[in-house]
């Protein structure tokens, strides 16, 4: 039972001009690639690549898109957006953090946190997890999110949520959350299995934690969202039905949908939310109503 939703709305993979092999034969061999018996940091390359033709809608200049410096270890800053509702809700601020996917922190990031911030009535914090890196181009994505491992973005999660403690208006012991987008939805799993189990996740199409052991330390729920026609084997509909087994077996309360008809990082921006595009709304209600939920409980 793969619970898949959605209606059909298939891209496929978009032709350019100009465009030729090797880069076609990796796009072509991408459905592929799970039964092909790759080195790791080869397959990982070979699953970004997928994002060659999948460019952000906005671009900016890191520093222009982060509105807060957070101290962390060793005398560094950490660049971040902070969301906060522009409708006060009139009660202590629980925090979430929203993680980006390879491109690192962007301009559709940034529109995404202030829109779940104002949904949530909490302190949206999206930080910059590869220490002053963002881009558009494909190949320096790749190696960007292949050379930033768990352990560096725990450590810079655990600053950036020290730091929210000492802000105005959050509750004391705060509920957290951790939402994070492909790339950033992995490490949003690997960050609470490892540092945080009483934080909700949610994992927009972001490689799973499969490993039992490590789920059954979570306290909180576990939400994952993927896409049917999403080619990748780390992310694919068999990926989300190993995920949702592996919380079962682990006794995690989750939320695994895989939608149909759509494939990776179908939910672009909130463009698409406001437009009330399917299946992005019914993604974008299924994250929020998590959340709610577990931030009034």
């Amino acid at each position: 039972d793969h619970r898949c939703k959605g209606r059909a709305n298939a891209r496929g993979c978009r032709e350019e001009a100009g465009v030729r092999s090797p880069l076609m034969l990796i796009i072509a061999l991408l459905p592929f690639a799970r039964s092909i018996a790759l080195p790791a940091a080869v397959s990982r390359a070979v699953w970004a690549s997928h994002h060659l033709f999948e460019r952000p809608l906005q671009s900016a200049v890191l520093e222009d898109l982060a509105n807060v410096k957070v101290p962390a270890e060793e005398d560094r800053e950490i660049l971040a957006f902070a969301a906060r509702p522009k409708v006060p809700p009139g009660g202590a601020l629980p925090v979430l953090l929203v993680l980006h996917e390879f491109w690192g922190l962007s301009g559709s990031i940034v529109d995404k946190a202030q829109g779940l911030a104002d949904e949530l009535g909490c302190l949206c914090i999206a930080p910059d997890c590869f220490r002053g890196e963002t881009t558009d181009f494909v190949p320096k994505a790749i190696w960007l999110a292949l050379s930033t491992p768990q352990q560096r973005v725990n450590a810079d999660l655990a600053a950036v949520l020290r730091w929210a403690a000492s802000q105005d208006g959050v509750a004391e012991n705060f509920p957290v959350g951790v939402l994070g987008f492909c790339f950033g939805g992995g490490k949003a799993i690997g960050f609470t299995t490892t540092m945080r189990p009483d934080a909700a996740t949610v994992v927009f199409y972001g490689e799973p934690v499969l490993k039992v052991e490590a789920l059954a330390a979570l306290s909180a729920p576990v939400c994952g969202i993927y896409g049917a026609e999403d080619p990748q084997p780390t992310t694919n509909r068999a990926a989300a039905a190993r995920f949702r087994s592996a919380l079962a077996e682990a006794g995690v309360e989750h939320d695994v949908t895989c939608y149909e008809g759509v494939g990776h990082a179908f939910w672009k921006d909130m463009g698409q939310i406001e437009r009330r595009e399917t299946p992005q709304i019914a993604a974008w209600r299924q994250s929020t109503t998590f959340l709610r939920t577990f931030f009034d409980g």
